[in-house]
């Protein structure tokens, strides 16, 4: 009985055959557009080493971004393509394609987090027409409890002032 129980083989599905047609969901079609397109340059790298060809490839994605890969440079090889030219002459790039696309990435997260900043500012003046210390306290987030700490402690200190002047002026 043993042996049978070893000759059973646990199946996986391994990798599958996919069909070939048009993506219809977006958040499927980013995805899959992301993984083929760092096989794609992964290639195109590849045959740039094993053949010394010069290979130039531009991408956009569903999401209309920009992406690039070129040895030695896509400008060179695109440039040289629509002279007609057959010797390529190599332009002075400023670095590569690839920290051009971090960089942009970067520069897009850095715009979302700017984007959340201007969201909360305008909440926040937005708010400055209500009277902050009527704001339920349960639902406040812990920055916002501190902020509404501060303002309480400036308030207090504020009220104490008023009022020893108050105290001072009935006095004379």
């Amino acid at each position: 009985m043993d042996r049978f129980k070893q000759v059973e083989k646990k199946k996986n599905t391994g990798r599958k055959k996919i069909v070939i047609e048009k993506i219809e969901k977006s958040s499927n079609k980013q995805v899959t557009f992301s993984k083929r397109r760092v096989g794609l340059f992964k290639k195109a790298s590849e045959l740039c080493i094993l053949c010394n060809v010069n290979v130039a490839i531009i991408v956009f994605s569903p999401a209309e971004k920009l992406f690039c890969f070129g040895h030695p440079d896509v400008e060179a090889i695109v440039g040289n393509y629509l002279k007609g030219a057959k010797v390529l002459v190599p332009s002075a790039s400023r670095g590569s394609y690839e920290e051009s696309n971090m960089q942009y990435e970067e520069a897009m997260r850095n715009l979302a987090l700017e984007k959340k900043n201007l969201t909360e500012t305008e909440a926040l003046v937005k708010g400055m027409t209500r009277r902050w210390w009527e704001d339920p306290i349960d639902q406040m987030s812990e920055r916002e409890l501190e902020q509404f700490m501060v303002s309480l402690y400036e308030l207090r200190k504020k009220l104490t002032e008023r009022a020893g002047k108050l105290f001072m002026l009935s006095i004379q």
